[in-house]
C-alpha cells in the first residue's frame, strides 16, 4: 500500500465500530452513504477504503445498489441517506445523470449529497453535469485514492450537515409560527398552558408528558378560568399531561416527584429556561404579575439548534401569552356589559343568531325591559346609586331567570332571550313586585317592557331587536308596567311615523309650513285686540296637515325647535304688517314647545328674534302648556322670568287640562290664562253644573292678577256667559276662524263687532 493508503489508518486505529460508539446519553449515530455502481469490485474497494473511519466525529454506514432501478428502490424507502457515490454509466450511458434527476425531481431529496464517478472520463460534460444537477463532486474511478476519498466525502457531509441545520431550523421555526397560531385561538390560562404542554413535546418530537405551574397575585390571573383557583403566593400546577395529568390542581408543594418539584422551582427562582438531563423547564413571565414554568420530560440530550429554537419559542410564547390577554380582554369589552357583568347588546344579538339557528328550534322571545325614571333617580340619588340599582336589576333578573340569558343594552335597558311562558307580563310583574333595597333606601321599579317571538323565518337578530324596541316604545307610550308583545300592525305604525317624519323634514326644507291666525276679542270693546298664530303644513298637493297628525312628531324628532324659530320670525314680520296697516294695538300670540324650552340657546334665540323683528316684544305673547311644569318648578321659574325681562308676556294654553297645581301658578310668572274648549262648550246647557269650571278659573286668574281667555267660543250663548263672568278675552269660530295672513287683514278691515 502507498503512503496515501495508510495516512487514516494510523489516525483512527482506536476508533470503534459504528455499533460499538456510545456517549453518555445514547448512540452516536452513523452517517449513511449510499454506493451506486454495477461494479461488484468497487463497492468491494470503497468498502475496504472507508473501513474504520470516521467524518467529523461520526461513523459511516454503508448502503449498496448495484443498477440504477435497485438505487432508486432504495431512495424510496430511505430518506436519511447523506451521500450517494453514484457510478455514470450503468444499465445505459445516462443512468446515473438519470438517476440524479430523479433524485432531485420526483423524490425531491434536496440536502443528499452526489458524488459523480466514472471509468471513462470523457463520457459526460464535468461542468455541465455538476451545475445541471447540484452535484458535488465529479471524479473519475482512478483519481479516488483514500486521501481523496475521505476529503470529497468530508467535504459532503459539511454541506449536508449545513443543510440539515436550515431545515432544521426551518422546521422549528414553522412548528413555533404554528404554534403561535394555534395559540392564538385559545381562551383562557389553562387552555393555553395544555398547550404549552402540547406545542413544546411536538417542537422536541417528545410524546406530551408534562406538567404546567402558575404563580402570581390572584387578582392578576385574569386568564384563569376562575381566579378564586389560585393561591396567593404558592405555586400551583394549573395544566398536565401524561402521568402527570392526575396533578392539575395540586400545589406544587404537594408533588411527591422531588426531581420535578426541585427543577420547577429552580425555574421560578432563576426566572429562566434551564435544560436538564432528562428534561427541560420553560420559563414564562407575562406582565399582568403571574408566572408559568413548564416542565418537560426529554429523555434524549437537547441538542444546541433544539436549545436556541426553544429560547426561541419561550419568547414567542411570552408574547401569544400577552398577545392572548389582550384578546380576551378585548372579546370582554366586546361581549360584556363592564357595570353589571352581563351580556351587552353585540353579545345578546349573538345569542339571538344561535336561537334563530337552532337545529331543534323552542318556542324563544325576546324581551325588552326599560326601567322608568332612571334618569330621575339618577338626578335625585346620584350615578354612583344609579350604577349599583342596575347591578341589582342584573342580579335580580338573573337569579329568577336562571335559565334565560340576560343582558344590559343600554343606559338603563335590559334583555332577557328565554322560553316564551316564561317572558310574559305577569313573570316581569312578579320580578319587579320587590323594592329594591341600596344602603338605606328600598325603591320600588316600574319597568315598561316590548317582546317579540323569534321565530326562524329568514329574519335577522337585528330585525327582530328592532321589533321589539318598537313594542317597548308600545308600552312606554301605554303607561307604566306594561309589557307589549309586537304584532305586525305597530310595524305599519312605526313606518307611517318614519315615512312622516321624513316628510315633516322636507317640509322643513321646501318651506311648506305657513302660519294662520285666529283673531282674539275683547270682551269690554268688543273690538279684535290680538291674534292667536297657528301652524299648518300645506303639501305640494294643497291639501292641510293636521297640526295633531304633525306636532307631536315634530316636538318627539326636536324638528319642533326649527319650525318653532321660523313661527316666531314669521308671527312677529305678519305681525308688523298689522301696525303698519294701521291695527297698533293688535297683540300675536304664539305657542312655544317644552322642547324648544330647554334648548340652551332659547333665550339667545329670543334675543336675536328682538333684534331683527319689526314689533317691540311687550306686543308678543309666548304661550306654553301646563307640561312645561315638567321642567321643574324652580327651572320653569327661572325661564320665565328671563322671558318675561325680554319684553315679552306669558300665557298658559288650555288650563285646567294637566296638572293645575295651584302652587305653581301662584309662583310662576304668568300673564294669562286660557281656558281650554272643553269647558266653553258646555255652557251651552242650561245645567245647573253646566258652567261651573269656567265660574272657578275666571276669578281664581283675576285674584292672581291674570287676564283670562276663553278658547273654542262658537255661540253667542257661550260669549254671553263667559262675559257674564267677567272673562277677558274671546277666542272661536264665532268671531273668525283661523285664517291666512291676507285673508286675517281683509277680516281687520272689514270687521264689525257681533
Amino acid at each position: 500500500m502507498s503512503n496515501d493508503e495508510f495516512v487514516f489508518l494510523e489516525d483512527d486505529e482506536s476508533t470503534p465500530s459504528p455499533s460499538q460508539r456510545k456517549m453518555a446519553h445514547g448512540i452516536i449515530t452513523a452517517w449513511r452513504i449510499l454506493i451506486v455502481d454495477d461494479d461488484a469490485d468497487v463497492h468491494e474497494i470503497t468498502e475496504m477504503a472507508l473501513d474504520n473511519l470516521t467524518f467529523l466525529g461520526r461513523p459511516a454506514e454503508l448502503l449498496h445498489a448495484y443498477s440504477a432501478a435497485e438505487a432508486a428502490s432504495i431512495l424510496a424507502h430511505e430518506q436519511d441517506i447523506a451521500i450517494i457515490l453514484l457510478d455514470v454509466v450503468m444499465e445505459t450511458s445516462d443512468a446515473g445523470l438519470n438517476l440524479v434527476g430523479h433524485i432531485r425531481n420526483d423524490l425531491e431529496m434536496r440536502n443528499v449529497r452526489i458524488i459523480l464517478r466514472t471509468g471513462q472520463p470523457g463520457q459526460a460534460p464535468e461542468m455541465d453535469a455538476i451545475t445541471k444537477y447540484d452535484i458535488d463532486d465529479y471524479k473519475t474511478k482512478t483519481e479516488l485514492t483514500r486521501n481523496k476519498l475521505f476529503t470529497s466525502i468530508t467535504t459532503a457531509l459539511r454541506s449536508f450537515e449545513r443543510m440539515q441545520k436550515l431545515d432544521a431550523n426551518r422546521a422549528g421555526l414553522e412548528k413555533i409560527i404554528a404554534s403561535s397560531n394555534e395559540f392564538l385561538s385559545r381562551r383562557g390560562l389553562r387552555n393555553f398552558a395544555e398547550g404549552v404542554i402540547t406545542q413544546l413535546s411536538g417542537l422536541m418530537d417528545v410524546s406530551p408528558e408534562g406538567l404546567v405551574c402558575a404563580i402570581g397575585e390572584g387578582e392578576h390571573l385574569d386568564l384563569i378560568d376562575d381566579a378564586s383557583d389560585t393561591r396567593h403566593g404558592q405555586i400551583q400546577i394549573i395544566a398536565a399531561a401524561g402521568r402527570y395529568s392526575d396533578m392539575i390542581g395540586m400545589d406544587l408543594e404537594e408533588l411527591h416527584a422531588s426531581e420535578i418539584s426541585s427543577a420547577l422551582r429552580e425555574c421560578m427562582m432563576r426566572k429562566e429556561t434551564i435544560f436538564r438531563p432528562g428534561c427541560v423547564v420553560l420559563y414564562l413571565y407575562v406582565r399582568e404579575g403571574y408566572a408559568l414554568a413548564a416542565y418537560i420530560g426529554a429523555p434524549e440530550p437537547i441538542s444546541s439548534l433544539d436549545q436556541h429554537l426553544l429560547e426561541v419559542f419561550c419568547g414567542n410564547l411570552t408574547l401569544c401569552a400577552e398577545n392572548i390577554q389582550l384578546v380576551e380582554k378585548l372579546k370582554r369589552r366586546a361581549y360584556v356589559d363592564e357595570l353589571t357583568n352581563l351580556a351587552n347588546r353585540t353579545a345578546i344579538l349573538d345569542a339571538m343568531n344561535a336561537v334563530l339557528h337552532d337545529p331543534d328550534p323552542q318556542p324563544n322571545s325576546l324581551i325588552l325591559i326599560d326601567l322608568q325614571l332612571f334618569a330621575e333617580i339618577n338626578d335625585v340619588l346620584g350615578h354612583s346609586y344609579g350604577d349599583r340599582l342596575l347591578c341589582s336589576v342584573g342580579e335580580r333578573l338573573s337569579t329568577v331567570l336562571p335559565d334565560c340569558i340576560v343582558g344590559r343594552i343600554a343606559a338603563d335597558l335590559f334583555a332577557v332571550i328565554g322560553r316564551s311562558e316564561m317572558l310574559t307580563q305577569i313573570s316581569m310583574s312578579a320580578i319587579f313586585t320587590a323594592p329594591f333595597k341600596i344602603d338605606h333606601f328600598e325603591l320600588p321599579i316600574r319597568v315598561a317592557a316590548g317582546s317579540t317571538d323569534l321565530v326562524a323565518n329568514g329574519q335577522t337578530a337585528l330585525d327582530y331587536m328592532k321589533q321589539a324596541y318598537i313594542a317597548l316604545k308600545r308600552a312606554k307610550s301605554s303607561g307604566f308596567g306594561q309589557v307589549t308583545k309586537y304584532d305586525p300592525q305597530l310595524a305599519a305604525i312605526t313606518r307611517d311615523r318614519a315615512q312622516r317624519l321624513g316628510d315633516l323634514q322636507m317640509a322643513i326644507e321646501r318651506d311648506q309650513f305657513e302660519c294662520h291666525y285666529q283673531p282674539l276679542i275683547d270682551f269690554k270693546t268688543g273690538r279684535p285686540c290680538g291674534m292667536e298664530a297657528l301652524l299648518r303644513w300645506r303639501r305640494e298637493d294643497g291639501k292641510l296637515v293636521p297640526p295633531c297628525d304633525f306636532i307631536p312628531l315634530a316636538e318627539y324628532s326636536g324638528l319642533i325647535r326649527p319650525i318653532g324659530d321660523w313661527v316666531l320670525r314669521e308671527a312677529m314680520a305678519m305681525l308688523g304688517q298689522i301696525h303698519a296697516a294701521g291695527f297698533a294695538d293688535m297683540r300675536v300670540s304664539i305657542n312655544v314647545s317644552k322642547v324648544q324650552m330647554v334648548a340652551d340657546n332659547f333665550i339667545d334665540s329670543l334675543e336675536r328674534l328682538i333684534a331683527m323683528a319689526p314689533v317691540a316684544p311687550q306686543a308678543v305673547e309666548i304661550e306654553i302648556t301646563e307640561s312645561a311644569c315638567d321642567l321643574g318648578i324652580e327651572d320653569l321659574e327661572v325661564l320665565l322670568s328671563r322671558i318675561r325681562k325680554l319684553g315679552f308676556s306669558i300665557a298658559i294654553d288650555d288650563f285646567g287640562t294637566g296638572f293645575s297645581s295651584l302652587a305653581y301658578l301662584d309662583r310662576l310668572p304668568v300673564d294669562k290664562l286660557k281656558i281650554d274648549r272643553c269647558f266653553v262648550t258646555p255652557l251651552d246647557n242650561d245645567e245647573q253644573n253646566s258652567s261651573r269650571i269656567a265660574e272657578l278659573i275666571i276669578p281664581l286668574g283675576h285674584r292672581l292678577g291674570m287676564a283670562i281667555v276663553a278658547e273654542g267660543i262658537e255661540t253667542e250663548k257661550q260669549a254671553q256667559k263667559l262675559r257674564e263672568m267677567s272673562c277677558d278675552i274671546a277666542q272661536g269660530y264665532l268671531y273668525g276662524k283661523p285664517m291666512p295672513a291676507d285673508e286675517l287683514m281683509t277680516w281687520l278691515k272689514n270687521f264689525n263687532p257681533v
